[in-house]
């Protein structure tokens, strides 16, 4: 299931301004692949919001608490607050009685791709 990560941090907190922090991230970039794999989760996308301090992080993962377990390992708690929120989806993941009272028993295929959040970030 897809997971929209976002990690907010203060501005004294951020990368571009602390020193230990991007060395954290720096770190966590080189190892991401292995820790989310070893949680059963694979990176699918992302943006930074240099502005805000936010990060959004799209990552598949088992649930909820795998998700979170790999930002603990990656140290994103460190030095942001993170939310997470699991991303709707019409697809073949769907539970497939909701997808039929929301979209019909045979839906056509914009009506698939309309409902279907991760396709519309």
């Amino acid at each position: 299931m897809l997971y929209l990560m976002s990690l907010s941090h203060t501005p004294e907190q951020c990368p571009g301004v602390a020193t230990e922090i991007r060395d954290r991230v720096v770190t966590m970039a080189a190892t991401m692949t292995d820790v989310l794999t070893s949680h059963g989760c694979t990176f699918q996308g992302g943006w930074v919001s240099k502005s805000a301090h936010m990060t959004f992080v799209l990552i598949d993962g088992p649930g909820a608490h795998a998700v979170d377990d790999a930002a603990v390992d990656l140290g994103l708690a460190v030095w942001n607050t993170a939310t997470f929120y699991p991303v709707i989806t019409m697809g073949a993941q769907t539970h497939s009685g909701s997808r039929r009272n929301l979209l019909g028993i045979q839906p056509a295929t914009e009506m698939i791709e309309l409902f279907s959040n991760e396709r519309r970030v």
